[in-house]
């Protein structure tokens, strides 16, 4: 099975979590710098395309750790 998130998809988590870290209390220089950040990675952007490859690398890699062996130790042999 081969999952992968889209550009679009990375960019709507990338907005609610800034959207929430907004919302905290944060000083007005520091949400400024945060919402700056957040209209560089637009979804054309080279870093959006940086950032969905982690993080579809990222979800590959945690799958292919989940998945079980089919060769099992027996218990008696512990």
């Amino acid at each position: 099975m081969k999952v992968e998130f889209t550009v679009d998809e990375v960019n709507e988590m990338l907005a609610a979590v800034i959207d929430k870290i907004v919302e905290l209390e944060v000083g007005r220089t520091d949400r400024a710098a945060i919402r700056r950040w957040r209209t560089e990675t637009s979804p054309g952007s080279a870093q959006m395309q940086l950032l969905t490859e982690k993080a579809n690398t990222e979800l590959r890699r945690e799958h292919e750790r989940s998945v079980v062996s089919p060769i099992k130790k027996p218990d008696w042999a512990s």
